[in-house]
């Protein structure tokens, strides 16, 4: 059996010398460092990564089409064009205007569905608006958007001004943000929120625009996960796919995507981040060895993007008589790394 596991965040984000693992004892992610071929590549995103692990490459991917097809409820329109319409707040520093995501603003529901109501009714025109959850929002096209649009995980915590949409037809998009930003400004919504005290829902990010995809193609028989990305993919593929709490074996080739980690690396929460590891050491690292030292699992890859390193840790049917090697601590894997390229979006 043959298990493919998807860990972003596990590369700590910020200088090796923080030593943000040091203290950690994770002996059973150690014994499978120690068996593994390691390879250091540049930053990936774990939905590009998604993505091309189905067969998909270029430089404008659904990325909107993707998470969509991947929210609860009935399959969207197969012909639909897609923008993802994610809530920030913008605000000013040291002269910038910044966009922050809105996993600090705990939209209520009822919020949501009075903006979308007037979003809906204001900008007929452009599409639909729709809400999956507090911080994912999408845009229904009534006709598909040529330009590039930076993701948000690009723009988050940086100036506004450089991530506007490039290329092609690009005036419209920029004037709709323009016309959405005044529209919330005006908002009764947005008045109650700085009453109470609470920042406001004050623009939408977009992003995500892309050719429809095609056939795809899973790279295994069996997924596991519960990232919408993740499921959108499987539906479109005919896969299965499933959450899973804890690796226990599974019995077919696996992908599976375990993000506890991703959020706590992207808001550098280092606490959150080491209370995951130690979860996913009782969770995961130690049943996958076990099942290694089995023969019930003949190949582990695990494949950790982060924000400033791609981590790939190899263990391949051979490994698992190397038990001579002493165990390497994720301390010292994560000190070995290497400078960090620059991010391409």
């Amino acid at each position: 059996m043959h298990v493919e596991l998807l860990l972003p965040g596990l590369p700590w984000p910020t200088a090796p010398q923080i030593r943000a693992a040091r203290d950690l004892a994770l002996p059973a992610l150690a014994e499978l460092i120690s068996l593994a071929q390691i390879q250091w590549d540049a930053p990936c995103r774990p939905e590009t990564l998604l993505a091309q692990r189905f067969g998909l490459e270029g430089p404008r991917l659904p990325y909107a089409a993707l998470r969509r097809h991947g929210e609860a409820g009935p399959a969207p329109e197969a012909e639909a064009h897609w923008l993802c319409c994610d809530p920030v707040y913008l605000h000013f520093a040291s002269d910038a205007l910044l966009v922050s995501d809105a996993s600090g603003l705990a939209i209520t529901p009822a919020e949501i569905a009075t903006l979308l109501a007037g979003l809906n009714e204001t900008f007929a025109d452009i599409g639909q608006f729709e809400a999956a959850g507090p911080t994912r929002w999408y845009l229904r096209l009534n006709a598909e958007a040529a330009p590039y649009f930076h993701p948000l995980w690009d723009v988050n915590g940086r100036p506004m001004q450089l991530f506007l949409p490039e290329g092609d037809n690009t005036a419209p998009w920029a004037r709709l943000m323009n016309e959405i930003q005044v529209w919330l400004y005006n908002h009764p919504v947005n008045a109650a929120r700085e009453d109470a005290g609470l920042r406001s829902i004050n623009s939408v990010w977009l992003w995500g625009a892309g050719p429809r995809p095609g056939a795809l193609q899973a790279p295994a028989g069996q997924l596991w996960g519960d990232d919408p990305t993740l499921t959108g993919l499987a539906r479109l593929s005919n896969t299965p796919v499933a959450p899973l709490a804890r690796w226990a074996g599974v019995g077919s080739d696996s992908l599976v995507l375990v993000n506890d980690l991703q959020q706590a690396a992207f808001q550098l929460d280092l606490d959150a981040w080491q209370r995951s590891l130690k979860d996913l050491e009782e969770r995961w690292f130690a049943p996958l060895l076990a099942d290694l030292q089995a023969r019930r699992i003949t190949r582990l890859q695990i494949r950790a993007p982060g924000e400033k390193h791609f981590l790939h840790l190899d263990i391949q049917p051979g490994s698992r008589w190397k038990f001579w090697r002493k165990p390497v601590s994720l301390d010292t894997l994560l000190s070995q790394a290497p400078q960090p390229h620059v991010h391409q979006p």
